[in-house]
């Protein structure tokens, strides 16, 4: 097999050498007092993150998450006693939900997911769409899953706005969870 970046033979979909290339860029966003972590500044990973539309896709978002487990690894003084929750991870038409493989990495850090929790009932596409078509265009979600009592981390891809991540808290909290805060593999903020 070759490495997708740079064409090297490798076991991997990413040889070693292009995952240390990918800049590990840790970000904290507050919505409203909700705190949100981010792993990779998004313009830097856009190519990689747009391969959920591919077969390859699953793999790529592996290693995205073993990359940011490494962040998550040293700042931790204790691993959570907590349940993580995806944004919509229903399976693509490619066979994978994207934010589950993100879900199944975070078990590393003592997050136990809860896979197939929190659905959309509107599959609107927000790529590309500006902030006044989300807000016109909600999520809606559905919960799935009893949550009442549970401590919850949300997770999800990339955050733009914020609002979905926000409805996702609200949905979740208006069921009895305790949402602490929430991890994305890459934040696509204008700073």
């Amino acid at each position: 097999m070759r490495c997708l970046l740079c064409g090297k033979f490798s076991f991997k979909i990413l040889c070693k050498d292009c995952l240390e290339l990918i800049p590990l860029e840790p970000t904290c966003r507050d919505l409203q007092g909700f705190k949100v972590y981010g792993f990779f500044e998004y313009g830097s990973v856009d190519m990689l993150l747009h391969a959920k539309y591919s077969v390859v896709g699953s793999k790529i978002y592996a290693s995205l998450a073993q990359l940011a487990l490494k962040v998550l690894k040293t700042q931790l003084k204790v691993p959570y006693n907590a349940y993580s929750v995806g944004i919509d991870d229903k399976i693509s038409k490619q066979g994978y939900a994207h934010n589950a493989i993100f879900l199944r990495a975070l078990k590393q850090v003592g997050l136990h997911p809860m896979y197939k929790t929190l659905h959309a009932s509107n599959s609107v596409s927000y790529a590309g769409k500006d902030l006044e078509f989300r807000k016109r265009n909600p999520r809606n979600f559905i919960l799935k899953r009893a949550v009442k009592d549970k401590q919850i981390v949300l997770v999800d891809d990339i955050i733009t706005s914020g609002l979905t991540l926000l409805e996702a808290k609200e949905c979740l909290e208006a069921n009895g969870a305790k949402v602490l805060h929430a991890f994305v593999l890459a934040d696509a903020s204008t700073k």
